[in-house]
């Protein structure tokens, strides 16, 4: 007997005890039938057209809007701005949608695009059904475009279905040309064989060639075949200049190798490329490769000429050297980069360097310096100018100098002139005229 009651106490107070440690198995005797019989849903949710869950959202608001007040009134209760926009892009890995009516109901309107982002990427279609309500805003395009571009990286398909149905031209073909370089960023194949069956427009050109440069990084063989077939044009150079990029900074040779397998004509950028990068620890190998491409294949002299002067840019010293030994069209071209790539030296040892050249070649170099220290530094840019042998060079570089350093500062501008020992007394009275009659800060007179 003694056992009996002890059997029913324990089985009382079990049954007690029960709904207090496992609350969340409790009915809730407050909720309607219809929601007793409703199960909990998770990622099925992607499986809903947007309409649906458009619908979904008018007829059962109540529940979504009471969580949604409960999750704002908890925000106010965050300790810093960063821990609310922490929760909330929390919210949107789960549910974006809700995140976004958060964001938009919390005034976190920055936060649209980078949520847009984590849906696209997760492939959530719930939030279509926001995004159409955003058509009448300014924002609606870089939306759209954040979504479907996200979207593009998982299921590009999919993003250019929506785009025929969420766009527009002329913001279909900017957010189209948006998804196909989403695309290519990581699959460049797929993206290069969807496009090449694409009507040819302006647009699909410009994809074409974005998609070509992924082509490049990803199957760098497969893209030096394909480029070597195309014909010459404007977009074939610029993949050539990016192919021979791609390959001189991981091995030289492989880039003259690559260069060698392609028509002569089609050779221009990447000869300048490959020149300019052998010039930079080995300036003579770079000459003997300019020479073997002008010799071996009759490199057009235009190339030839063009990539000595690259190679001045990188060793204006030795470039400089050697000016006696190309004709007096190239030997300009060498002057003007090496006085580029002379910039910073001082005054001294840019005059030591060019003292051996011609008079000529000497008044190119000066007038070349000149124009490139009128910004940063007239005073010297001028005194470097009446260096110039030559009365016609000297005068227009004067002239030059003198234009720039009067915008700012018209005193010091007109005082080198009165003091110029290069300009006769008639030269100095029209400059200055020319100078009194410019409108500038420096002389603008105010009520």
């Amino acid at each position: 007997m003694k056992w009996l009651i002890v059997v029913v106490i324990s089985w009382c107070i079990g049954f007690i005890s029960y709904p207090l440690i496992w609350p969340r198995d409790v009915i809730d005797t407050t909720k309607t039938p219809e929601e007793l019989t409703q199960t909990p849903q998770t990622n099925t949710l992607n499986s809903l057209s947007a309409d649906k869950l458009a619908l979904h959202s008018v007829n059962y608001p109540s529940q979504n809007s009471l969580d949604r007040d409960a999750f704002k009134a908890s925000l106010n209760s965050d300790e810093t701005p960063y821990m609310s926009i922490f929760r909330i892009m929390q919210l949107a890995e789960q549910d974006p949608l809700e995140a976004l009516l958060v964001a938009q109901e919390t005034q976190h309107e920055d936060l649209y695009g980078l949520i847009l982002e984590i849906a696209g990427k997760m492939q959530f279609s719930n939030v279509i059904s926001w995004l159409e309500h955003q058509k009448s805003t300014e924002l609606y395009e870089s939306l759209l475009d954040s979504y479907l571009r996200s979207l593009a990286t998982v299921n590009p398909q999919q993003a250019l279905n929506e785009i025929d149905l969420l766009a527009v031209e002329p913001m279909k073909s900017s957010i189209m040309m948006s998804i196909v370089d989403s695309w290519a960023s990581s699959d460049a194949i797929g993206a290069f064989e969807w496009l090449k069956l694409q009507p040819e427009t302006q647009s699909t050109l410009k994809m074409y060639l974005n998609t070509m440069y992924y082509y490049i990084e990803q199957s760098p063989n497969e893209a030096a075949n394909l480029i070597a077939s195309l014909p010459l044009n404007e977009s074939t150079n610029y993949l050539i200049t990016s192919m021979v990029y791609q390959l001189v900074e991981k091995n030289i040779q492989e880039a003259v190798d690559w260069l060698d397998g392609i028509a002569v004509e089609q050779r221009a950028s990447g000869v300048f490329i490959i020149s300019r990068k052998m010039a930079e620890t080995d300036p003579e190998a770079a000459l003997i490769f300019l020479n073997n491409q002008k010799q071996s294949y009759n490199l057009n002299q235009d190339y030839f000429n063009s990539a000595l002067a690259e190679i001045a840019s990188v060793e204006p010293n030795m470039m400089l050297a050697r000016l006696d030994n190309y004709e007096a069209r190239v030997q300009r071209d060498i002057i003007i980069n090496a006085s580029y790539a002379l910039v910073e030296y001082s005054e001294n040892d840019f005059l030591q360097l060019i003292n051996s050249l011609s008079d000529n070649n000497k008044d190119i170099a000066l007038n070349q310096r000149s124009a490139q220290l009128n910004q940063t530094d007239p005073q010297q840019a001028f005194n470097v100018a009446e260096l110039i042998n030559d009365p016609a060079t000297r005068l227009e570089s004067i002239i030059n100098t003198i234009t720039v350093w009067s915008g700012f500062d018209k005193r010091s501008a007109l005082a080198a002139i009165d003091n110029s020992s290069q300009l006769t007394a008639s030269q100095k009275g029209e400059i200055s005229t020319q100078i009194q009659l410019q409108l500038t800060s420096s002389n603008i007179i105010y009520p």
